[in-house]
């Protein structure tokens, strides 16, 4: 299991609320403390006469397909009107909240990554201005696996006898990968971090593998059993990719263990060559399991 790294304090949606001006005495369209005669919470702690929502999905501990997955419940009836203006959902790990977010509607998609292959729970309770309805019950889920994997797909073919394939440069692909998972770069120094410092290199390989399996990892100055920790290898020559010598070395972070790890794409091939060393494919990395 990783430990969990999702950020509290996300960006809250707000809701607005209009009140047309008449001479005529208006009915409330939204239940309040104010519907109920008092402002006295009740025993379990509310303020809003509703009742609790119920979650859909995911529940029962479902293993969720997605980092950001999209939370469901039914939405909450009031004591004078049916009508909610706004949900407010929490997600806890190991006890603790690590998202939270006051959102319209009976559904929200979770706003940033969880971490992988940890357990969650959430809960979901209407919302008035300050008043607040009883909490649901809390549902669970799994994050996706960190052990998934690309070992099948797309291979580019072997380039023709004493040439070598061009060096694709995916610059889009680790910008995305970066923008999508800012968290995993953040904390990508695996001397320190083990396993969760890996994540954000085992996803950027396994996206760019999904294009063509001839992207791995790098064997340091040729090790198999020491790969870089911020370098990646494309397969160029002919052949088996896995302990290949003929790759191209790519470094794709800067300030690796630094305050502000961001994305690169260096061709370190020449550099390496004229330092009297080498790298090595390797896929998976030591350590890592994949589904074959």
């Amino acid at each position: 299991m990783t430990s969990p790294f999702w950020k509290a304090g996300a960006a809250l949606a707000t809701v607005a609320t209009l009140a047309a001006c008449s001479g005529t005495p208006q009915t409330p369209t939204t239940p309040s403390a104010a519907s109920a005669g008092s402002t006295a919470a009740a025993p379990d702690g509310s303020t809003l006469k509703v009742s609790a929502p119920v979650p859909l999905a995911p529940t029962g501990g479902a293993r969720v397909d997605s980092r950001r997955p999209t939370l469901s419940w039914s939405g909450a009836d009031g004591t004078y009107t049916s009508v909610v203006p706004s949900y407010e959902v929490e997600v806890t790990s190991g006890g603790a909240v690590v998202y939270s977010a006051i959102v319209e509607g009976t559904s929200h998609q979770v706003g940033v990554d969880a971490a992988l292959d940890t357990a969650y729970a959430w809960r979901v309770r209407a919302r008035q201005e300050a008043a607040f309805g009883p909490w649901s019950a809390a549902a669970t889920f799994q994050s996706p696996q960190i052990t998934q994997g690309v070992t099948t797909g797309f291979r580019t073919p072997d380039p023709a006898p004493g040439t070598r394939l061009p060096l694709p440069v995916e610059t889009g692909i680790l910008n995305d990968e970066y923008s999508r998972n800012r968290g995993d770069w953040q904390n990508s120094c695996q001397e320190h971090l083990g396993e969760r410092g890996w994540i954000w290199l085992d996803k950027l390989i396994d996206r760019l593998r999904t294009k063509d399996l001839r992207w791995g990892y790098n064997g340091k100055r040729g090790n198999p059993n020491d790969p870089s920790m911020d370098i990646i290898d494309y397969h160029y020559g002919a052949g088996a990719s896995q302990g290949s010598t003929q790759v191209y070395i790519i470094d794709v972070l800067l300030q690796h263990c630094g305050n502000a790890p961001t994305p690169a794409w260096i061709d370190q091939t020449a550099a390496t060559a004229a330092g009297n060393t080498i790298g090595r494919f390797i896929y998976p990395r030591p350590g890592r399991t994949v589904a074959q």
